[in-house]
């Protein structure tokens, strides 16, 4: 396989998990609102790894951290 046909493969693979993770994502908010205390609402997003929720940069003290911690490697 060329790196062209192997990078093709991995975005197909990234993609159908992601679709895959708003699918059981999607499933796992109805069954947190289903159980969940009144006025307490959920959305898919609260679960889905993939979604930019989840997304968050480190702080420059966290940064930091890692830099040191990786500094020794």
């Amino acid at each position: 396989m060329t790196l062209a046909e192997v990078s093709s493969v991995c975005s197909g693979y990234l993609m159908r998990d992601e679709l895959m993770w708003n699918h059981t994502s999607s499933m796992m908010c109805l069954t947190a609102n289903i159980n969940a205390a009144k006025g307490k609402k959920f959305e898919p997003k609260d679960f889905n790894p993939y979604s930019e929720h989840h997304k968050k940069l480190p702080t420059k003290k966290e940064a930091e951290m890692l830099y040191e911690t990786f500094k020794s490697f």
